[in-house]
């Protein structure tokens, strides 16, 4: 059981698995990152003081996959219901709970930790913070768009409608904006709507953030 990093490191370069490689990279960045700053599940490397929410209603949206943003609720059930997702949607769904919400990371960070199969108390909370912008993100700001991602990988609307069968009649990429469909024939009945416009809390995410700098 004790098979050292430079020696994972050294197979999966031979091998080609370069992605492999920066993900262990990382792991091992978060860790030493804990060792200087013990409390970093809980307490912020970049302060944003009280400004984040609480607020149960929308937490629970997130966490049930009703948030009205198909790639978002699609990503959030499939956690629920396999206990994995995707590296990339992690940082969407992340992104999208602290960064559109508003809500505190550590409540998204506890919710991961209670139901991943391959949670890691370092590497999980190190990474809720470099999402939120407290942590070692270079770019704090950074968010990312719901929209954009799912249009850039899940080009076709796969893995929406398979975790998201409200949407499963919605052909194409048409799925991941169910919102413009209103009134039209085709349109979902039981998907929920947003419960927030992204653009419009990225925009205030970002005055806010430019007022506090």
């Amino acid at each position: 059981g004790c098979v050292s990093p430079a020696e994972l490191e050294a197979h999966a370069t031979s091998a080609g698995y370069d992605a492999f490689v920066r993900e262990l990279c990382w792991r091992d960045f978060n860790h030493q990152l804990v060792a200087a700053y013990p409390g970093l599940p809980q307490f912020e490397m970049r302060p944003r003081g009280d400004r984040w929410k609480r607020d149960k209603v929308l937490l629970d949206a997130w966490v049930e996959g009703r948030t009205g943003y198909p790639i978002v609720d699609a990503a959030m059930r499939q956690l629920a219901a396999e206990g994995w997702m995707h590296n990339r949607l992690r940082m969407l769904t992340a992104s999208f709970l602290t960064k559109c919400l508003g809500v505190d990371w550590r409540l998204g960070a506890a919710h991961f930790m209670r139901t991943l199969v391959d949670g890691d108390l370092v590497n999980n909370s190190a990474g809720w913070q470099w999402v939120a912008g407290t942590g070692t993100d270079t770019r704090p700001n950074r968010t990312h768009n719901p929209i954009r991602q799912a249009e850039r990988f899940d080009p076709e609307g796969e893995y929406v409608r398979t975790w998201v069968p409200e949407l499963s009649g919605v052909p194409g990429r048409a799925v991941h904006q169910p919102w413009k469909l209103e009134g039209r024939m085709g349109a979902p009945s039981a998907y929920p709507p947003r419960i927030i416009d992204h653009a419009a809390a990225t925009r205030q995410f970002l005055e806010e953030r430019t007022a506090r700098s």
